[in-house]
């Protein structure tokens, strides 16, 4: 019974994360949006109502009205961390936007009944380039030490 849970839940996971895509943007086509809202009109099935300026959340419905609950707005993920708001993004910082509706927004729970909008900032991405050359060094040191051995 275990195995057939965990190859469910492997099912899913794969299923969420192949379903999306990630739409990485030319920093050229970023310069010309004063919101991170304006960013967001243009993706397909996103519809905002309000321009979020002065920091007031505008209205942001991906899949349509909700009929489970009065709540319609979606999650808000940034570098992997859930928030209510996000006007404090510029659009010149943000490294890809990816839009999750049905199924693939399942991996969220109750809380992505709505949609998913992931945002990944430059700030991140950079951490993890940065990250991963040092577990490379690491790694390439180990292996000299061994060597020498």
């Amino acid at each position: 019974m275990k195995k057939v849970l965990f190859i469910i839940a492997a099912a899913l996971l794969l299923c969420g994360t192949l379903g999306a895509q990630e739409k990485v943007r030319d920093q050229k086509d970023k310069t010309q949006y004063s919101t991170v809202f304006d960013l967001l009109r243009n993706e397909p099935g996103v519809t905002i109502s309000g321009d979020g300026s002065n920091g007031v959340m505008p209205k942001v419905i991906i899949r349509g009205v909700a009929t489970n609950s009065n709540e319609t707005q979606p999650l808000f993920v940034v570098d992997g961390i859930i928030t209510d708001n996000v006007t404090y993004l510029r659009p010149e910082d943000i490294y890809s936007v990816e839009v999750l509706k049905d199924g693939t927004a399942g991996i969220y729970g109750v809380q992505g009944q709505n949609g998913v909008i992931l945002f990944r900032t430059k700030a991140a991405v950079q951490a993890e380039k940065d990250a991963a050359e040092a577990r490379k060094a690491e790694r390439k040191a180990a292996r000299e030490a061994k060597r020498k051995k």
